[in-house]
Protein backbone atom coordinates (compact mmCIF):
# COMPACT_ATOMS: atom_id res chain seq x y z
CA UNK A 1 0.00 0.00 0.00
CA UNK A 2 1.29 3.46 -0.89
CA UNK A 3 2.34 5.76 1.96
CA UNK A 4 1.09 8.78 0.03
CA UNK A 5 -1.74 10.54 1.81
CA UNK A 6 -4.99 10.68 -0.14
CA UNK A 7 -7.50 13.47 -0.55
CA UNK A 8 -10.85 11.69 -0.26
CA UNK A 9 -14.36 13.02 -0.93
CA UNK A 10 -17.44 11.41 0.61
CA UNK A 11 -21.04 12.35 -0.17
CA UNK A 12 -24.36 11.25 1.23
CA UNK A 13 -28.00 12.19 1.54
CA UNK A 14 -29.38 13.43 4.89
CA UNK A 15 -31.04 10.20 6.02
CA UNK A 16 -29.64 8.84 9.29
CA UNK A 17 -29.83 5.17 8.27
CA UNK A 18 -27.72 5.90 5.19
CA UNK A 19 -25.27 8.36 6.77
CA UNK A 20 -24.59 6.89 10.22
CA UNK A 21 -22.75 3.72 9.17
CA UNK A 22 -20.42 5.71 6.91
CA UNK A 23 -19.20 8.10 9.62
CA UNK A 24 -16.89 5.45 11.02
CA UNK A 25 -15.25 5.10 7.61
CA UNK A 26 -14.47 8.82 7.56
CA UNK A 27 -12.91 8.49 11.03
CA UNK A 28 -10.80 5.44 10.09
CA UNK A 29 -9.43 7.21 7.00
CA UNK A 30 -8.66 10.39 8.98
CA UNK A 31 -6.97 8.37 11.73
CA UNK A 32 -4.77 6.77 9.06
CA UNK A 33 -3.56 10.25 8.11
CA UNK A 34 -5.66 10.90 5.00
CA UNK A 35 -7.69 14.05 4.34
CA UNK A 36 -11.42 13.43 4.14
CA UNK A 37 -14.08 15.93 3.11
CA UNK A 38 -17.72 14.93 3.58
CA UNK A 39 -20.63 16.56 1.71
CA UNK A 40 -23.98 16.44 3.50
CA UNK A 41 -26.77 18.59 4.91
CA UNK A 42 -26.01 21.18 7.63
CA UNK A 43 -27.89 19.08 10.21
CA UNK A 44 -25.09 16.48 9.96
CA UNK A 45 -22.23 18.99 10.40
CA UNK A 46 -21.49 18.22 14.06
CA UNK A 47 -21.56 14.44 13.58
CA UNK A 48 -19.26 14.64 10.56
CA UNK A 49 -16.76 17.00 12.17
CA UNK A 50 -16.48 14.64 15.18
CA UNK A 51 -14.91 12.10 12.81
CA UNK A 52 -12.09 14.55 11.97
CA UNK A 53 -13.39 15.04 8.43
CA UNK A 54 -13.90 18.46 6.84
CA UNK A 55 -17.60 19.17 6.50
CA UNK A 56 -18.82 20.60 3.17
CA UNK A 57 -22.47 21.76 3.21
CA UNK A 58 -24.74 21.30 0.21
CA UNK A 59 -24.81 24.12 -2.31
CA UNK A 60 -28.16 25.79 -2.92
CA UNK A 61 -29.88 24.25 0.12
CA UNK A 62 -31.85 26.98 1.94
CA UNK A 63 -32.55 26.50 5.66
CA UNK A 64 -36.05 27.87 5.06
CA UNK A 65 -37.13 24.65 3.32
CA UNK A 66 -39.49 22.31 5.16
CA UNK A 67 -38.13 18.86 6.18
CA UNK A 68 -39.86 17.15 3.25
CA UNK A 69 -38.64 19.83 0.81
CA UNK A 70 -35.10 19.34 2.13
CA UNK A 71 -35.27 15.60 1.49
CA UNK A 72 -36.34 16.17 -2.12
CA UNK A 73 -33.82 18.97 -2.65
CA UNK A 74 -30.92 16.97 -1.19
CA UNK A 75 -30.33 14.90 -4.36
CA UNK A 76 -29.73 17.90 -6.62
CA UNK A 77 -27.92 19.88 -3.89
CA UNK A 78 -25.51 16.99 -3.25
CA UNK A 79 -24.97 16.54 -7.00
CA UNK A 80 -24.21 20.22 -7.58
CA UNK A 81 -21.74 20.29 -4.68
CA UNK A 82 -19.82 17.22 -5.86
CA UNK A 83 -19.82 18.63 -9.39
CA UNK A 84 -18.26 21.85 -8.09
CA UNK A 85 -15.50 20.42 -5.88
CA UNK A 86 -15.05 16.77 -6.89
CA UNK A 87 -12.30 17.09 -9.49
CA UNK A 88 -9.82 18.14 -6.78
CA UNK A 89 -10.01 14.76 -4.99
CA UNK A 90 -8.38 11.37 -5.43
CA UNK A 91 -11.69 9.48 -5.28
CA UNK A 92 -15.39 9.72 -4.51
CA UNK A 93 -17.04 7.49 -1.90
CA UNK A 94 -20.84 7.53 -2.00
CA UNK A 95 -23.73 5.65 -0.44
CA UNK A 96 -26.02 3.83 -2.85
CA UNK A 97 -28.97 6.20 -2.35
CA UNK A 98 -26.94 8.88 -4.14
CA UNK A 99 -27.82 7.35 -7.51
CA UNK A 100 -25.62 9.53 -9.79
CA UNK A 101 -22.43 8.74 -7.84
CA UNK A 102 -20.71 6.62 -10.47
CA UNK A 103 -21.81 8.73 -13.46
CA UNK A 104 -20.64 11.88 -11.70
CA UNK A 105 -17.28 10.34 -10.75
CA UNK A 106 -16.78 9.38 -14.42
CA UNK A 107 -17.51 12.96 -15.47
CA UNK A 108 -14.95 14.23 -12.95
CA UNK A 109 -12.38 11.62 -13.92
CA UNK A 110 -11.96 10.17 -10.41
CA UNK A 111 -12.38 6.58 -9.14
CA UNK A 112 -15.59 5.80 -7.26
CA UNK A 113 -16.46 3.43 -4.42
CA UNK A 114 -20.02 2.62 -3.34
CA UNK A 115 -21.41 1.78 0.10
CA UNK A 116 -24.66 -0.13 0.71
CA UNK A 117 -26.50 0.44 4.00
CA UNK A 118 -29.17 -2.05 2.93
CA UNK A 119 -28.83 -5.32 0.99
CA UNK A 120 -26.67 -5.17 -2.13
CA UNK A 121 -29.08 -4.32 -4.92
CA UNK A 122 -29.94 -5.90 -8.27
CA UNK A 123 -33.16 -6.31 -10.25
CA UNK A 124 -34.42 -9.16 -8.06
CA UNK A 125 -33.77 -7.36 -4.79
CA UNK A 126 -35.40 -4.15 -6.05
CA UNK A 127 -38.42 -6.13 -7.27
CA UNK A 128 -38.74 -7.66 -3.81
CA UNK A 129 -38.57 -4.21 -2.22
CA UNK A 130 -41.25 -2.91 -4.57
CA UNK A 131 -43.51 -5.88 -3.86
CA UNK A 132 -43.19 -5.82 -0.06
CA UNK A 133 -42.18 -2.28 0.89
CA UNK A 134 -45.58 -0.59 1.14
CA UNK A 135 -46.29 3.00 0.13
CA UNK A 136 -42.81 4.33 0.71
CA UNK A 137 -39.83 5.15 -1.51
CA UNK A 138 -39.44 1.58 -2.78
CA UNK A 139 -43.02 1.54 -4.13
CA UNK A 140 -41.68 3.00 -7.39
CA UNK A 141 -40.15 -0.40 -8.24
CA UNK A 142 -43.65 -1.93 -8.20
CA UNK A 143 -44.82 0.18 -11.14
CA UNK A 144 -42.60 -0.09 -14.26
CA UNK A 145 -44.36 2.76 -16.08
CA UNK A 146 -43.91 5.14 -13.15
CA UNK A 147 -40.29 4.00 -12.80
CA UNK A 148 -39.62 4.73 -16.48
CA UNK A 149 -41.23 8.18 -16.23
CA UNK A 150 -39.17 9.08 -13.17
CA UNK A 151 -36.02 7.72 -14.83
CA UNK A 152 -36.57 9.86 -17.90
CA UNK A 153 -36.97 12.96 -15.73
CA UNK A 154 -33.70 12.51 -13.86
CA UNK A 155 -31.45 11.05 -16.59
CA UNK A 156 -30.62 14.40 -18.15
CA UNK A 157 -30.63 16.29 -14.85
CA UNK A 158 -28.00 14.03 -13.29
CA UNK A 159 -26.09 12.90 -16.38
CA UNK A 160 -26.96 9.25 -15.84
CA UNK A 161 -25.65 6.58 -18.17
CA UNK A 162 -28.98 4.80 -18.51
CA UNK A 163 -32.52 6.10 -18.84
CA UNK A 164 -33.66 3.58 -16.24
CA UNK A 165 -32.88 3.98 -12.54
CA UNK A 166 -32.79 0.21 -11.99
CA UNK A 167 -30.23 -0.23 -14.78
CA UNK A 168 -28.27 2.77 -13.50
CA UNK A 169 -28.13 1.32 -10.00
CA UNK A 170 -27.33 -2.22 -11.08
CA UNK A 171 -25.20 -1.83 -14.22
CA UNK A 172 -23.39 1.47 -13.67
CA UNK A 173 -21.68 0.71 -10.40
CA UNK A 174 -18.02 0.98 -9.39
CA UNK A 175 -15.53 -1.88 -9.46
CA UNK A 176 -15.65 -2.07 -5.65
CA UNK A 177 -18.87 -2.05 -3.64
CA UNK A 178 -19.13 -2.49 0.13
CA UNK A 179 -22.20 -3.71 2.04
CA UNK A 180 -22.66 -3.31 5.79
CA UNK A 181 -23.74 -6.88 6.42
CA UNK A 182 -22.24 -10.33 5.91
CA UNK A 183 -22.73 -12.40 2.76
CA UNK A 184 -24.65 -15.05 4.73
CA UNK A 185 -27.42 -12.50 5.40
CA UNK A 186 -27.54 -11.08 1.85
CA UNK A 187 -30.53 -12.15 -0.26
CA UNK A 188 -29.59 -13.82 -3.59
CA UNK A 189 -25.90 -13.74 -2.55
CA UNK A 190 -24.68 -15.85 -5.48
CA UNK A 191 -25.68 -13.08 -7.91
CA UNK A 192 -23.02 -10.70 -6.55
CA UNK A 193 -19.46 -11.66 -7.62
CA UNK A 194 -17.06 -11.58 -4.69
CA UNK A 195 -14.42 -9.67 -6.70
CA UNK A 196 -16.70 -6.61 -6.86
CA UNK A 197 -19.01 -6.98 -3.87
CA UNK A 198 -17.49 -7.02 -0.40
CA UNK A 199 -19.41 -7.76 2.80
CA UNK A 200 -17.90 -6.12 5.86
CA UNK A 201 -20.51 -6.48 8.61
CA UNK A 202 -21.96 -3.61 10.66
CA UNK A 203 -20.30 -0.26 11.28
CA UNK A 204 -19.55 -0.65 14.98
CA UNK A 205 -15.81 -0.14 15.43
CA UNK A 206 -15.01 2.23 18.27
CA UNK A 207 -18.43 3.88 18.39
CA UNK A 208 -18.57 5.73 21.70
CA UNK A 209 -21.67 5.30 23.85
CA UNK A 210 -22.58 6.55 27.35
CA UNK A 211 -22.73 4.18 30.29
CA UNK A 212 -25.98 2.45 31.25
CA UNK A 213 -27.16 1.26 34.66
CA UNK A 214 -28.16 -2.41 34.42
CA UNK A 215 -28.51 -2.88 38.19
CA UNK A 216 -32.30 -3.26 38.08
CA UNK A 217 -32.36 -5.40 34.92
CA UNK A 218 -32.75 -9.14 35.39
CA UNK A 219 -32.45 -11.88 32.78
CA UNK A 220 -33.97 -12.64 30.41
CA UNK A 221 -34.46 -9.11 29.16
CA UNK A 222 -36.09 -7.74 26.04
CA UNK A 223 -34.98 -4.58 24.25
CA UNK A 224 -37.57 -2.66 22.21
CA UNK A 225 -36.52 0.09 19.81
CA UNK A 226 -38.14 1.25 16.59
CA UNK A 227 -37.36 3.67 13.79
CA UNK A 228 -38.76 7.15 13.35
CA UNK A 229 -41.79 5.87 11.42
CA UNK A 230 -43.02 3.93 14.45
CA UNK A 231 -41.65 5.67 17.51
CA UNK A 232 -44.26 8.41 17.17
CA UNK A 233 -46.97 5.95 18.23
CA UNK A 234 -47.77 5.96 21.95
CA UNK A 235 -50.40 3.29 21.17
CA UNK A 236 -47.69 0.89 19.99
CA UNK A 237 -45.62 1.35 23.14
CA UNK A 238 -48.72 0.87 25.30
CA UNK A 239 -49.22 -2.49 23.54
CA UNK A 240 -45.66 -3.41 24.45
CA UNK A 241 -46.23 -2.50 28.09
CA UNK A 242 -49.46 -4.47 28.23
CA UNK A 243 -47.81 -7.45 26.52
CA UNK A 244 -45.07 -7.83 29.13
CA UNK A 245 -46.80 -6.52 32.25
CA UNK A 246 -45.97 -8.84 35.15
CA UNK A 247 -44.22 -11.36 32.88
CA UNK A 248 -40.97 -12.89 34.23
CA UNK A 249 -38.80 -10.68 31.98
CA UNK A 250 -37.21 -7.25 32.16
CA UNK A 251 -38.01 -4.91 29.28
CA UNK A 252 -36.05 -1.84 28.15
CA UNK A 253 -38.01 0.43 25.78
CA UNK A 254 -36.43 3.30 23.85
CA UNK A 255 -39.29 5.63 22.86
CA UNK A 256 -37.40 8.43 21.10
CA UNK A 257 -38.11 12.14 21.48
CA UNK A 258 -41.72 12.39 20.24
CA UNK A 259 -43.65 10.14 22.61
CA UNK A 260 -43.54 11.15 26.27
CA UNK A 261 -43.38 8.66 29.12
CA UNK A 262 -46.49 10.25 30.64
CA UNK A 263 -48.54 9.14 27.61
CA UNK A 264 -47.92 5.46 28.36
CA UNK A 265 -49.99 5.11 31.52
CA UNK A 266 -48.92 3.02 34.49
CA UNK A 267 -45.56 1.36 33.88
CA UNK A 268 -44.94 -1.87 35.83
CA UNK A 269 -41.75 -2.49 37.78
CA UNK A 270 -40.31 -4.91 35.20
CA UNK A 271 -40.45 -2.36 32.35
CA UNK A 272 -37.97 0.52 31.97
CA UNK A 273 -38.70 3.39 29.55
CA UNK A 274 -36.11 5.85 28.23
CA UNK A 275 -36.02 8.44 25.43
CA UNK A 276 -32.71 6.98 24.20
CA UNK A 277 -30.33 4.24 25.30
CA UNK A 278 -26.81 3.16 24.25
CA UNK A 279 -27.99 0.55 21.77
CA UNK A 280 -24.78 -1.43 21.40
CA UNK A 281 -24.37 -1.83 25.15
CA UNK A 282 -28.00 -2.99 25.41
CA UNK A 283 -27.82 -5.42 22.46
CA UNK A 284 -24.66 -6.99 23.86
CA UNK A 285 -26.68 -8.21 26.88
CA UNK A 286 -30.25 -8.49 25.52
CA UNK A 287 -32.00 -11.86 25.19
CA UNK A 288 -34.35 -10.56 22.46
CA UNK A 289 -34.56 -7.46 20.28
CA UNK A 290 -37.97 -6.20 19.15
CA UNK A 291 -37.24 -3.95 16.16
CA UNK A 292 -38.73 -2.34 13.05
CA UNK A 293 -36.14 -4.16 10.94
CA UNK A 294 -33.93 -1.24 9.98
CA UNK A 295 -30.83 -2.74 8.39
CA UNK A 296 -28.33 -1.03 10.69
CA UNK A 297 -30.09 -2.18 13.86
CA UNK A 298 -30.51 -5.70 12.48
CA UNK A 299 -26.82 -5.97 11.61
CA UNK A 300 -25.91 -4.78 15.10
CA UNK A 301 -28.13 -7.51 16.55
CA UNK A 302 -26.40 -10.08 14.34
CA UNK A 303 -23.03 -8.80 15.58
CA UNK A 304 -24.04 -9.47 19.20
CA UNK A 305 -25.97 -12.68 18.49
CA UNK A 306 -29.33 -11.32 19.66
CA UNK A 307 -32.45 -13.02 18.18
CA UNK A 308 -35.09 -10.65 16.83
CA UNK A 309 -38.82 -10.13 16.67
CA UNK A 310 -39.35 -7.83 13.69
CA UNK A 311 -42.34 -5.53 13.14
CA UNK A 312 -41.53 -3.75 9.85
CA UNK A 313 -43.11 -0.61 8.42
CA UNK A 314 -41.95 -0.28 4.80
CA UNK A 315 -39.13 0.13 2.27
CA UNK A 316 -36.57 -2.65 2.78
CA UNK A 317 -37.80 -3.58 6.27
CA UNK A 318 -40.38 -6.26 5.32
CA UNK A 319 -37.79 -8.04 3.16
CA UNK A 320 -35.25 -7.81 5.99
CA UNK A 321 -37.86 -9.27 8.35
CA UNK A 322 -38.55 -12.13 5.94
CA UNK A 323 -34.85 -12.91 5.70
CA UNK A 324 -34.59 -13.03 9.49
CA UNK A 325 -37.49 -15.48 9.65
CA UNK A 326 -36.21 -17.56 6.72
CA UNK A 327 -32.81 -17.96 8.40
CA UNK A 328 -34.41 -18.77 11.78
CA UNK A 329 -32.82 -15.75 13.42
CA UNK A 330 -36.16 -14.55 14.76
CA UNK A 331 -39.78 -14.01 13.77
CA UNK A 332 -41.70 -11.57 11.53
CA UNK A 333 -44.92 -9.97 12.80
CA UNK A 334 -47.19 -7.76 10.71
CA UNK A 335 -47.92 -4.45 12.37
CA UNK A 336 -51.62 -4.30 11.42
CA UNK A 337 -52.28 -7.66 13.09
CA UNK A 338 -50.37 -6.87 16.27
CA UNK A 339 -52.01 -7.28 19.69
CA UNK A 340 -50.41 -7.48 23.14
CA UNK A 341 -51.17 -11.22 23.25
CA UNK A 342 -49.56 -11.89 19.83
CA UNK A 343 -46.53 -9.82 20.80
CA UNK A 344 -46.12 -11.59 24.15
CA UNK A 345 -46.64 -15.11 22.79
CA UNK A 346 -44.12 -14.70 19.98
CA UNK A 347 -41.52 -13.05 22.19
CA UNK A 348 -41.77 -15.76 24.85
CA UNK A 349 -41.57 -18.46 22.16
CA UNK A 350 -38.24 -17.08 20.93
CA UNK A 351 -36.92 -16.77 24.49
CA UNK A 352 -37.84 -20.37 25.30
CA UNK A 353 -36.70 -21.93 22.02
CA UNK A 354 -32.90 -22.07 22.10
CA UNK A 355 -32.76 -22.97 18.39
CA UNK A 356 -33.01 -19.25 17.54
CA UNK A 357 -29.90 -18.49 19.60
CA UNK A 358 -28.10 -21.46 18.06
CA UNK A 359 -28.99 -20.28 14.53
CA UNK A 360 -27.65 -16.79 15.11
CA UNK A 361 -24.29 -17.81 16.61
CA UNK A 362 -22.53 -18.30 13.22
CA UNK A 363 -23.80 -14.88 12.12
CA UNK A 364 -22.38 -13.36 15.30
CA UNK A 365 -18.95 -14.89 14.70
CA UNK A 366 -18.81 -13.90 11.03
CA UNK A 367 -20.07 -10.36 11.70
CA UNK A 368 -17.43 -9.79 14.35
CA UNK A 369 -14.70 -11.07 12.02
CA UNK A 370 -15.85 -9.13 8.92
CA UNK A 371 -13.84 -5.97 9.61
CA UNK A 372 -16.43 -3.18 9.20
CA UNK A 373 -15.19 0.26 8.19
CA UNK A 374 -11.56 -0.65 8.90
CA UNK A 375 -11.75 -3.29 6.18
CA UNK A 376 -13.43 -0.88 3.75
CA UNK A 377 -10.66 1.67 4.31
CA UNK A 378 -7.98 -0.96 3.75
CA UNK A 379 -9.49 -2.11 0.44
CA UNK A 380 -10.11 1.41 -0.85
CA UNK A 381 -6.57 2.54 -0.08
CA UNK A 382 -5.17 -0.61 -1.66
CA UNK A 383 -7.23 0.02 -4.81
CA UNK A 384 -6.08 3.64 -5.00
CA UNK A 385 -2.49 2.52 -4.61
CA UNK A 386 -2.90 0.10 -7.50
CA UNK A 387 -4.54 2.70 -9.72
CA UNK A 388 -1.56 5.00 -9.20
CA UNK A 389 -1.40 8.73 -8.68
CA UNK A 390 -0.66 9.42 -12.34
CA UNK A 391 -4.02 7.94 -13.42
CA UNK A 392 -5.94 9.47 -10.48
CA UNK A 393 -4.67 12.98 -11.34
CA UNK A 394 -5.35 12.86 -15.09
Amino acid sequence: MSDLKKNILMVNLPFSGHTNPTLGLAKVLVDLGHHVSYINAPDLKEKIERTGATFIPYDNYPETLSPSQKEIKSWSAAYQTVQRVGADFDCLIYEMLFLPGKALADQLGVPAFRLFSTFTLNEKVLKDFGRTGGWYMTAIFRYPRLCRLFSKMIKRKFGLRYGDIVKEMVHNGPDLNFTYTIRDFQIYPDEFPSARYKYVGPAIGDRAEPDFDFSKITNPFIYISLGTLLNTSAAFFRKCIEAFRDEPVSVIISIGKTVKKEQLGEIPDNIFVYPFVPQLKILKRASLFITHGGMNSVNEALYYGTPMLVIPVGNDQPRVAQQIEDLHLGKYLKRKELTPAILRDNALKILRDMSYKESILPFEKKSQAAGGNTEIARMILEALSQIGDSIIRE
